[in-house]
């Protein structure tokens, strides 16, 4: 084994625990589980306030032993799960879109206890900012979470809506890492045609996301805060010198809500190498420096199989290929341990009336 711990920053997980959940409580949620016959076979969806998943509920979401075999193949120590983004439930009414991060949240913390190959990122409730401050904090120093995940908007709002500061200041109070990552929601269908929706809708998101916590002064007032935008960070890391000059240009009404400017800020964001090209990931390593961490999408069409190997095709340095590889600066540990192989252990208590799921 490498002395590097790598750890894989972007990867996604449903339990079993929170499918049989959402199979037994959902539809009182306003969650279900749809299957319907496509081409001969069954292919369930979870369908979220009346709105089905982009795509199938993928075996691979919740195969643990197949999710183990393909980080053994890849070279990756240490895996950073969080929940799948078609899962976010903000369109449901805060109380259901609660009950569905809880959920989720559950069901990590029983993968991290039986498998100590993990670590595992919180779903919160972001339609309420305080209901999401309340889960971050109930993941996070009860369950154990070590990140969590949020998506690029919440509806029409963007990131930097006063209403979502009791979740910032949560985040940054506890000291864990916020993950930004675009959810498939209400897409028009011209940006569906030829996949457009997430080849370029993706990554669109997560610059509209990085510009509002630049530009809206979410990050400027919580300096203590660490953002990792999925995907290579969008555009942000081609288009920076736009936002710089729009900080300036833009017209008083747009002006930014902060006295900093977004190069000025830039220590506080963080990028996976989910990128698909050298050049690109080379690009991004010398914008970022030690702000790159490894990321795989697991186990999605658009993952990377072979994230170390994808990584060492940009020709990083010893050094930089360390950071890249241990993440310790967005896990803010100072290192890792390996702790392989994985010795089970019990799963946390269940909540009243839950039933735990091997």
């Amino acid at each position: 084994m490498s002395a590097t711990v790598v750890v894989d920053t972007h990867a996604h997980h449903v339990g079993t625990y929170a499918v049989e959940r959402i199979r037994d409580e959902g539809a009182d949620h306003h969650v279900r589980l749809v299957t319907r016959e496509t081409a001969g076979k069954p292919v369930t969806r979870v369908e979220v306030a009346g709105r089905p998943s982009g795509l199938p509920l993928l075996p691979q979401l919740s195969d643990v032993p197949a999710r183990l075999a393909w980080m053994d193949a890849a070279g990756v120590d240490l895996q950073l799960v969080a929940p799948w983004m078609d899962l976010a439930g903000y369109e449901l009414d805060p109380d259901d879109g609660l009950w569905l991060a809880r959920v989720q949240n559950d069901s990590a913390a029983e993968l991290r206890a039986t498998h100590n190959r993990f670590l595992t990122a919180a779903a919160v409730p972001l339609q309420h900012g305080q209901y999401a401050a309340a889960e971050l904090r109930r993941a996070v120093t009860e369950l154990g979470h070590v990140a969590v995940q949020i998506g690029a908007r919440v509806g029409e709002l963007g990131l930097d809506d006063l209403s979502l500061d009791p979740f910032w200041d949560t985040a940054e109070e506890l000291g864990v890492p916020v993950i930004v990552h675009p959810a498939e929601l209400d897409v028009p269908e011209r940006s569906r045609r030829l996949f457009l929706h997430i080849l370029v809708g993706n990554p669109s998101e997560t610059t509209f996301a990085a510009a509002a916590l630049l530009l809206g002064g979410v990050l400027e007032r919580r300096p203590g805060l660490r953002v990792l935008l999925v995907h290579g960070g969008g555009f942000v890391p081609y288009q920076i010198g736009r936002l710089q000059q729009g900080f300036t240009a833009a017209p008083p009404q747009f002006r930014a809500r902060g006295s900093r400017s977004p190069r000025d800020l830039l220590g506080q964001l963080f990028y996976d190498t989910v990128l698909h090209d050298d050049d690109a990931l080379r690009h991004l390593l010398d914008f970022a420096g030690g702000h790159v961490v490894l990321g795989s999408d697991y186990p999605f069409p658009m993952r990377t199989d072979r994230p170390v190997e994808a990584l060492d095709a940009a020709r990083p340095g010893g050094e930089e290929r360390a950071t890249v590889l241990g993440a310790a600066r967005l896990l803010a540990t100072g290192g890792l341990s390996p702790r392989i192989p994985s010795t089970p252990t019990a799963p946390p208590p269940a909540a009243p009336g839950a039933r735990w799921t091997g």
